[in-house]
């Protein structure tokens, strides 16, 4: 881990948080547009990675957990067939506080690659996607790239493996 470690875990927290700030002025300019909700989990799908940077905070938030519930979280990471992610408990993150910027940033529209866009199937559904509203995904993974290079070199975990280790 680099010696740089507080720095960049602020750096992380303000990125989340201008995400969070993203996600929400979206909401406001199209209310009905969000399927978003507590206990919608459609986008919780097992496989995901991140980073090590935001892995560290992970494991932080899941040691913090209740043990009944740490080790609910620590099964369902052995679990060799799940549908959800592994840090998902009855409809709700486990870690949400802290949840990593791919699940932040779901929900949202994207542009990807090429300017496709792509959302939710559940979101937008009648309703036009404001260019406002547009998460361009570049101007989140690449400051995130550089963090987790300055980290450690830029290692990937499974949240399985982190539920696993909790």
């Amino acid at each position: 881990m680099s010696g740089r470690a507080p720095e960049l875990r602020a750096t992380l927290v303000q990125l989340r948080t201008r995400v969070d700030q993203h996600f929400e002025a979206a909401r406001a300019r199209s209310p009905g547009a969000f399927a978003c909700r507590e206990g919608c989990d459609s986008c919780c799908l097992p496989g995901l990675s991140v980073f090590e940077i935001e892995a560290a905070a992970l494991r932080e938030a899941l040691a913090a957990l209740e043990p009944a519930l740490r080790d609910r979280v620590r099964a369902q990471g052995h679990a060799p067939e799940r549908e959800r992610c592994a840090l998902l408990v009855e409809g709700r993150c486990s870690v949400y506080a802290v949840r990593p910027l791919i699940c932040r940033s779901h929900g949202l529209a994207v542009v990807a690659e090429a300017g496709v866009v792509d959302h939710c199937p559940l979101n937008y559904v009648d309703h036009e996607v404001p260019r406002a509203s547009m998460l361009v995904l570049d101007a989140v993974n690449r400051p995130l790239a550089v963090m987790a290079e300055l980290w450690d070199g830029g290692a990937r975990v499974e949240l399985a493996a982190l539920a696993r280790e909790a």
